[in-house]
């Protein structure tokens, strides 16, 4: 979706470093707060629950802060409730003896799989730099995973604030980007051409990012079971945030998405054609993630994260998926 998304410096990532700090600083029993790697398209959809009022409709108190490189340790500390990000940050807690869980898919992996290239790149192989975004993130897995499929050479530029990753090609720091196509659209109005298009399957390097999760919705097990009630009012939110976008007018959504704090300085223009560009990806299967897709998943998340053993119980589905919240709201998903 999909991720993206900055979540730590490769540094802390490789420390393990986990603070503790205890649960309910930021957030009582009856609120949401909301930790998101980035303010890109791609996530808009969760700054939406706050500006379009349908959180509070449903009786929940919620706000999204932009946490970037932040985002796992303040929600592992306890000082946010839930982090949007890459589905593969919530494994990183775990070799740390921390209980995650996955509740929402909020973009398919799919959507982070774009790859825009300056004009003297025809191949994958022809990169000699890659930007995204930091070891540890949905992104660099992506990008892991392109490199490892196509046997390529070229190195990999980890940027810790995904807005910036367009910038670094076009200032020459690198000739490749990866990314959500949202932000890698700058890059397009500006010389740039895409060399992976997930619209368009036949480029997309095998064995991948096919059927994968992408962005997602992640919490400590502890917490999202106290605040049960509060998590479910936001499954109801989710719910009609995914109606509202599926018919509004782009203009409407973006003039929306504009109101909140972190996307102020953003003109509605350009956020609608992001919007346009980034929606197809949002809410696969409503947000259910399927045992059956797990597998795949895990196998592109150890590009990112090595440590990662699909045979380990404790990345299993079972252990790192928690499907009840959705279950509760929108009752069995129907079979395939």
């Amino acid at each position: 979706m999909r991720i993206k998304s900055a979540l730590l410096s490769a540094a802390i990532v490789l420390a393990g470093f986990v603070p503790s700090l205890g649960y309910g600083q930021a957030a009582g029993a009856d609120r949401i707060v909301v930790m998101s790697a980035a303010n890109v398209a791609n996530l808009a959809h969760i700054y939406l629950l706050e500006t379009l009022g349908f959180a509070k409709q449903e009786g929940l108190d919620y706000s999204v802060k932009t946490a970037r490189a932040n985002t796992l340790n303040l929600v592992v500390a306890g000082e946010g409730d839930i982090a949007a990000v890459g589905a593969s940050a919530a494994l990183v807690p775990v070799r740390e003896g921390k209980e995650t869980a996955i509740i929402y898919a909020l973009g398919s992996g799919t959507a982070l799989g774009f790859m825009a290239v300056t004009s003297k790149v025809k191949t994958i192989a022809d990169c000699t730099r890659v930007s995204t975004t930091t070891p540890g993130t949905a992104l660099y897995s992506v990008a892991m995973a392109f490199k490892a499929g196509t046997g390529a050479t070229w190195s990999i530029l980890g940027i810790g604030d995904s807005n910036q990753i367009v910038p670094s090609v076009l200032s020459g720091g690198s000739d490749c980007a990866v990314g959500a196509l949202g932000f890698l659209q700058a890059g397009l109005d500006n010389g740039m051409r895409l060399l992976v298009d997930p619209r368009i399957p036949s480029s997309i390097p095998p064995n991948t990012i096919q059927d994968t999760v992408g962005s997602s919705l992640w919490g400590m097990k502890d917490n999202l079971q106290k605040k049960r009630a509060a998590v479910e009012k936001l499954m109801k939110a989710l719910r009609r945030v995914e109606q509202y976008v599926k018919s509004a007018p782009l203009n409407e959504i973006a003039a929306s998405l504009q109101k909140h704090e972190d996307f102020k300085t953003f003109k509605v223009d350009d956020l609608a054609k992001q919007i346009e560009l980034e929606r197809m990806f949002w809410f696969p299967d409503s947000g259910y993630i399927r045992a059956a897709t797990w597998p795949s998943s895990l196998k592109y998340f150890q590009y990112g994260l090595s440590f990662i053993d699909p045979a380990n119980r404790q990345y299993s589905w079972e252990s790192r998926v928690d499907m009840s919240y959705w279950t509760a709201v929108y009752g069995q998903p129907a079979r395939r």
